[in-house]
């Protein structure tokens, strides 16, 4: 499924579901970091890095260091992890940021690229935690954390990767007719332009920016179990939408700014990785994973129920998994 196919799908399908997008609140406004919401960590605050204001949750204290890394979608947030923050913080210190744009960090009227968020990922790691470390990432957040894993091995141990996006198979028995989106085919500028400065955009955000946007979003393509979809899980994507500025990350996700390939990179890792995939993932479906385990033999793969985001509807099979692999 495209982007564009799922902004078509969410603009016929939520039309009557329009609500009005959250009153802006000042970036300059907010001057300490709130509190942390994730279980097992215990602090909060703010780094500057490469120029963005980015939120991020820590706690442990013990152990080796885990940085876990969310994808990428309209009222994403390091919230994702709230199933396995606490199992991972019991023997590990735990990282878990926002992604500028996103949720509590800062958001500004610009093009986020894939280049920005594999750069603050990597001064994240550098600056905030200071030593390697252990990544845990899920979908579009895994495809950042390998290209930094590849081009910066000295600062990643390991690597556990839900759902990662960067590979397309379009034909299993040849290898050389795999279709991935390159950094630079991608990229739709004027698209983007529509967005930004047209009515579309502000059309789009309104329906995304609406508790029936969120719901039909998390019923449809994030959950399989709809029982989980909860009005509290949907206020907080909507809380996560709430700023200045928070339509431009979404913004640049659509017009293909955001997307990273991976196919170059992957072969590269020798860091022990391992993959977790759900069965019934929509956008990533289960044989992207078939690529990904010929490049490279080395790497085993688990599978996981769910749709979008296993490591929150199989949390328990998932928090073992990270136990036993994570060292």
């Amino acid at each position: 499924m495209t982007l564009k196919s799922i902004l078509l799908v969410l603009v016929l399908g939520l039309l009557s579901a329009c609500a009005p997008a959250a009153v802006p609140v000042s970036f300059d406004a907010v001057e300490t970091a709130p509190a942390p919401r994730l279980p097992g960590l215990t602090h909060s605050a703010y780094a500057t890095l490469q120029g963005e204001r980015v939120y991020y949750e820590w706690g442990g204290f013990q152990g080796s260091p885990v940085v876990m890394v969310h994808g990428i979608g309209a009222g994403n947030s390091s919230h994702l992890w709230r199933e396995n923050t606490e199992s991972l913080a019991a023997s590990h210190r735990v990282y878990a940021f926002d992604w500028p744009g996103f949720a509590r960090s800062g958001a500004r009227a610009r093009q986020y690229t894939n280049d920005l968020y594999v750069a603050v990922l990597e001064d994240f790691i550098r600056e905030v935690v200071g030593e390697p470390v252990a990544i845990v990432a899920g979908s579009l957040g895994s495809d950042y954390s390998i290209r930094v894993a590849a081009e910066n091995p000295e600062l990643v141990t390991q690597m556990l990767l839900s759902n990662p996006t960067g590979y397309d198979l379009v034909n299993p028995e040849n290898k050389e007719g795999r279709a991935f989106i390159t950094t630079t085919s991608a990229r739709n500028e004027g698209f983007y332009e529509q967005l930004s400065g047209s009515f579309l955009g502000p059309l789009i955000w309104s329906i995304i920016d609406s508790e029936g946007g969120i719901d039909f979003f998390l019923l449809n393509f994030v959950y399989l179990d709809r029982s989980r979809v909860t009005p509290e899980l949907t206020q907080i994507y909507l809380d996560n939408l709430e700023g200045a500025n928070k339509q431009y990350a979404p913004y640049s996700f659509f017009a293909g700014f955001l997307e990273q390939p991976v196919v170059d990179y992957w072969p590269r890792l020798s860091q022990p990785t391992l993959l977790v995939w759900s069965k019934d993932d929509i956008f990533t479906p289960i044989r992207y994973a078939e690529p990904m385990l010929e490049d490279r033999p080395d790497v085993r793969l688990e599978l996981l129920t769910g749709r979008a985001i296993p490591y929150d509807e199989d949390a328990e099979h998932f928090n073992a998994l990270a136990k036993d692999f994570l060292h």
